[in-house]
């Protein structure tokens, strides 16, 4: 009887110096709790746990929580393959489906684009971005990166034969979708993931109305200006997930119904390299030890808000940082919290955040 109470009061002492350091850790970063900041979340077998500091909502000082929802950007990503992927399940598509089967109003010149080149961002697409009018004033939705796209009959390489980050790409995803099912993007994504695992709060395409949303923040000259949107914040397939680090803990878990040995294995089978021995496939950035352990990880950028997470689902364990402010400390906070956890990926020469900024960039 002594035995255990003393080892339940050591673990509630663990418990309470672990909450405490990665506290003061965010908390020294953004040391304003009256500012935009963000929410810390560890997952493991023994623990799922949040550390936060910051409003979600600066003008109306509205506090972040562990569960507020935050735009995910690129993190989006994760959910839009797995949408594909239940569909390749399904048998209604498959990896090897040429996309103009599905998409016929692009040219010629993509027909050895399949679903897996658009999964794995070896299409080589054009970037919706470059192609956006200088007066478009409107937010994009995804049939509109389509229209940009789809007179334009140039690839940047041959389907299949290197890696380019492509939010087209994505976008493009969410329209097949759409296509096959005969329903929206949202409602498929609410049906067949978000009310599966029982994420309450996660949604696509979030109203500005939303409750319990964080909203996004750019830093000048040390203040915050309101920054929620820009013109391609509305699209869905690359970045349209809102979710809050309650229901992402969910998602990030060895137990995710979803994440079945097929879909590990069609992981690796369908890889493409990016760099540094990193792959990327089915939505997501991963490694492999010599000892066959994955690690999962992507970043999201965009107006207002910075997000990262890595995963490894053989030992269920997890680290995500959640901002709604789009500067660069967010690099040196997810650092220090690997470097504090042992976490390392060693061919990396860059902070995770910032190797994942180059890729997008294509540097």
């Amino acid at each position: 009887m002594l035995k255990s109470i003393l080892f339940a009061v050591s673990m509630l002492v663990y418990t309470l110096s672990f909450s405490q350091t990665y506290r003061n850790i965010l908390s020294n970063y953004y040391a304003d709790s009256t500012k935009p900041g963000g929410v810390l979340l560890f997952k493991s077998d023994s623990k799922n746990e949040s550390v936060y500091t910051g409003v979600a909502h600066v003008e109306k000082q509205i506090l972040i929580a562990a569960d507020t929802r935050f735009r995910m950007a690129s993190v989006s990503k994760n959910f839009t393959a797995m949408a594909l992927y239940m569909l390749i399940q399904d048998g209604k598509i498959s990896f090897e489906t040429p996309i103009r089967s599905i998409i016929p109003e692009l040219p010629q010149r993509c027909s050895a684009i399949q679903i897996k080149h658009l999964l794995n961002h070896s299409s080589g697409l054009v970037d919706y971005e470059n192609v956006i009018p200088s007066s478009q004033k409107d937010q994009l939705a995804d049939k509109d990166v389509l229209t940009l796209v789809q007179d334009i009959d140039t690839v940047y390489f041959e389907a299949g034969t290197s890696f380019r980050y492509s939010n087209t790409a994505y976008c493009l995803l969410s329209l097949i979708v759409e296509r096959v099912t005969n329903q929206s993007y949202e409602d498929f994504c609410k049906q067949r993931i978000f009310d599966k695992l029982n994420m309450t709060g996660a949604q696509i395409s979030a109203p500005s109305n939303l409750e319990d949303r964080a909203y996004g923040y750019k830093i000048r000259n040390s203040s915050f200006f309101f920054a929620d949107q820009s013109i391609t914040s509305a699209t869905r397939g690359d970045g349209g997930v809102y979710i809050s680090a309650q229901d992402f803990a969910k998602w990030m878990d060895k137990n995710n119904s979803l994440f079945t040995a097929q879909f590990y294995a069609d992981l690796e089978k369908y890889k493409i390299l990016v760099k540094d021995n990193v792959y990327y496939s089915l939505g997501l950035f991963f490694t492999k030890s010599s000892d066959g352990y994955f690690t999962l990880f992507h970043s999201g950028e965009s107006t207002g808000f910075h997000n990262i997470f890595l995963f490894q689902p053989q030992r269920n364990y997890g680290i995500s940082l959640f901002t709604n402010r789009d500067d660069l400390l967010i690099s040196d906070i997810f650092q220090e919290v690997m470097n504090s956890e042992k976490v390392y990926l060693p061919n990396l020469n860059d902070p995770l955040f910032i190797w994942l900024t180059k890729v997008y960039s294509n540097e």
